[in-house]
């Protein structure tokens, strides 16, 4: 397929790791997946590691903080073209910036936030970074979406911090989902979790596409994942979850 670049306001633009084990994650993401990894510069950028796809960026890693309460996980940012407005927008909508917009040398904006329930997102603005450049491929981006422990309450956060216009998926009454659409095209999701998750918090699942869903979670468990939710088939493809070597959910869709 060929590259893409994120261009509509709000849609997921980049997914990051956040690992206490940067080069054990590295070494399971690149055999998994067959990523390449780059290290960034060490006072520039953090020993930050980005990861591609035939040249093409698909995902970045960070180390956690040692003292970090929370577990390895993955994160996803949204496009904006303006940091400081979005973060503005957050705060007015009842959401929490976890710090102000900072500034990445040459490569963009970033800022995090909880949103009122307390599930975290990042918002990138682009410089020369421009996010994923890859999607709907093996070990590329797929979906995103927010397990949400509150619906109502982070549906109406969405919809004013990131002006997202949701369209309800009929699921009958089994449970309730909406998907953030735009110009014809489906960018995310907000999942009414709160049964399934039960004393978890809200927070994002990250999709990865696999050409052998089976086959995949085979060799993330010989790699030392573990795995969370077994491979089942549903009405958008084989799915599977996964927990890898250092603690963070991953999830396998298949394409």
């Amino acid at each position: 397929m060929p590259d893409i670049t994120v261009t509509t306001p709000g849609a997921p633009c980049w997914l990051e790791l956040t690992t206490s084990d940067p080069a054990r994650s590295q070494e399971f993401y690149s055999a998994l997946f067959g990523w390449d990894a780059e290290t960034g510069d060490e006072v520039l950028y953090g020993g930050y590691v980005s990861f591609s796809i035939a040249h093409r960026r698909v995902a970045g890693a960070m180390k956690k903080q040692d003292d970090a309460p929370y577990p390895d996980t993955w994160s996803v940012y949204l496009l904006t073209t303006d940091a400081e407005a979005t973060a503005e927008a957050i705060a007015e909508a009842g959401g929490m910036n976890m710090f102000e917009a900072m500034n990445v040398p040459e490569m963009g904006v970033m800022g995090f936030a909880t949103d009122p329930v307390g599930a975290t997102v990042g918002y990138w603005q682009p410089g020369k970074h421009t996010g994923f450049q890859v999607e709907r491929e093996h070990g590329a981006p797929v979906w995103c979406e927010l397990l949400a422990t509150d619906f109502d309450k982070e549906v109406e956060f969405y919809e004013k911090a990131f002006d997202w216009t949701l369209s309800p998926v009929d699921t009958g009454d089994e449970f309730r989902y909406m998907v953030f659409e735009k110009d014809g095209k489906q960018f995310c999701g907000i999942y009414d979790a709160a049964s399934m998750l039960g004393d978890e918090p809200a927070g994002w699942a990250v999709y990865f596409g696999a050409t052998d869903v089976d086959a995949t979670v085979a060799k993330a468990v010989e790699l030392g994942a573990t795995v969370k939710d077994e491979a089942t088939d549903t009405p958008y493809g084989r799915i599977a979850s996964l927990i890898d070597p250092t603690g963070a959910v991953l999830r396998v869709m298949s394409i």
